[in-house]
């Protein structure tokens, strides 16, 4: 086992290195150099913890490729702090073989492997909630366990927009509910979480201030914003693909979820109130149904939103797997036929599903970085891709970064549209891709009417411009 955990590390890091990136990850590390360079103050969003993370790493020096894989490389940590904490959130002991096993079991969810080490502000959260599941439920120490969930609690709003809605049911049943081992008036718990809660806000103060980027309130506001954008945005769906990748990337655990959910369903019926406890799996029922809901409020769930619910529902389903195992361990029969059911509903169906990014190299977006930072100058020459894969270079406007809730912007009749920004600062490289589809027919024809392709996906600046423009030498 512990071979094979460390085959797995090896091929992570594999991964993260050749895997192609997400236009989201560019947007990531984008954010954190213009941080690091001190340019946060000209940054029109906002500036999360993950940003300062990832700002140590993004210097004036690297090039776009090196700063993406670097920033890989510390999300591949964070992946595996992840998995980690969630073989402690199930009470295993690590250093025995049964803790292997869910250490083992953990490391082969493959949803995490699609975005558990992608350059995402969600992973970091992901941590926030299971050390702050650990501190209260796993390894209580009553006012020292509080202090630590208060400061995650507050520390977490700043590290994505949506972490108040996994932190206000969770935080509220903690103090409502504290877990048995919490041997101390409910008050003090209440006042310990308030304590840690305004030491990591005074923290944060003072990194936001001394970095130079902005007040807190402004990550508040623009978090606001963004909620009350999507809340209204016509991009709206429901999770059945999301939630339908499951059935063939793990099988196994939507199969034991299922059951988990029926023997609690039937435990309630027979004990009434009796069963609402911190004792069996109710309280990684109740956490799981949290992130399931979590995905059908979301007016876009896209398939990253599984990085929530995969490891409550790996809790949940280890909680009612743990109650069978006794029964199972003592039938050497069934014991064999359980082994291979967990070999051909999890193990290989995990092979196959991480199997495919292989096939999805970062090759030709890195030959596109190093041929548009070779042919522009860093610090005169802007470059625009709609997706800011040149994180080492400037862009022609604030708002040319193109996404699904702001391009709606960009096609209004009366709005600062491409074209116009190119007009105003011309861009001496334009790397098209799905996202610069979504412009209008006038902003493409202005691209065409003035910069050459030097292929489908690399044009540069070099006919006749307006007045004040340029040329590429």
């Amino acid at each position: 086992m512990l071979g094979l955990i460390g085959l797995l590390v090896w091929f992570s890091l594999h991964l993260a290195g050749s895997r192609i990136f997400q236009v989201d990850e560019c947007f990531e590390v984008y954010t954190a150099r213009m941080l690091a360079t001190g340019q946060a103050k000209a940054y029109p969003g906002s500036i999360g913890i993950l940003q300062f993370l990832l700002s140590w790493l993004a210097d004036s020096g690297p090039s776009s490729e090196q700063l993406l894989t670097a920033a890989r490389f510390v999300m591949v940590e964070i992946f595996w702090l992840n998995v980690v904490l969630l073989a402690l959130a199930t009470g295993a002991n690590l250093r025995s073989i049964r803790g292997l096993l869910v250490l083992l079991g953990a490391a082969t969810l493959a949803p995490l492997w699609d975005y558990g080490f992608e350059i995402r502000h969600d992973n970091l959260l992901l941590t926030g909630l299971l050390v702050t599941w650990c501190v209260v439920r796993i390894r209580p120490a009553g006012l020292q366990s509080y202090l630590i969930a208060g400061a995650l609690a507050v520390a977490m709003q700043f590290a994505a927009h949506k972490a108040f809605a996994y932190f206000i049911p969770l935080t509220l049943a903690i103090l409502l509910f504290p877990p048995p081992g919490h041997n101390q008036p409910r008050w003090k718990l209440a006042f310990f979480w308030g304590v840690g809660g305004l030491m990591a806000f005074v923290a944060l103060k003072l990194m936001y201030a001394l970095q130079g980027a902005g007040e807190l309130s402004d990550f508040a506001g623009s978090g606001l914003d963004f909620v009350s954008k999507v809340s209204v945005s016509e991009s709206r769906f429901w999770p059945w693909e999301t939630l339908s990748r499951l059935l063939g990337q793990t099988p196994l655990l939507v199969a034991l979820v299922a059951a988990a959910t029926m023997a609690v369903i039937v435990k309630i019926n027979q004990r009434g109130r009796a069963a609402l406890s911190w004792e069996g799996s109710l309280p990684e029922g109740l956490l799981f149904l949290g992130t399931l809901s979590m995905l059908f409020v979301n007016p876009t769930p896209f398939p990253y939103n599984l990085l929530y619910f995969v490891p409550f529902a790996f809790l949940f389903s280890y909680r009612y797997g743990s109650w069978l195992w006794p029964e199972i361990a003592s039938r050497p029969a069934l014991l064999t036929g359980s082994v291979m059911i967990l070999v051909f509903t999890h193990l290989v169906p995990f092979g196959l599903a991480t199997r495919r990014h292989m096939d999805m190299p970062n090759t030709r977006q890195v030959g596109l970085m190093r041929l548009a930072e070779e042919l522009t100058d860093p610090v005169n020459d802007p470059v625009f891709d709609g997706a800011l894969l040149v994180s080492t270079r400037a862009v022609i406007h604030p708002g040319s970064y193109l996404h699904s809730l702001s391009v709606q912007n960009l096609l209004q009749r009366d709005a600062t549209h491409v074209a116009d920004m190119l007009a105003a600062r011309p861009a001496a490289v334009i790397m098209p891709n799905y996202r610069t589809d979504w412009l209008r027919k006038a902003d493409h024809d202005y691209i065409r009417e003035h910069y050459v392709p030097l292929a489908d996906d690399f044009w540069v600046l070099g006919k006749q411009l307006p007045p004040g423009g340029g040329t590429l030498e």
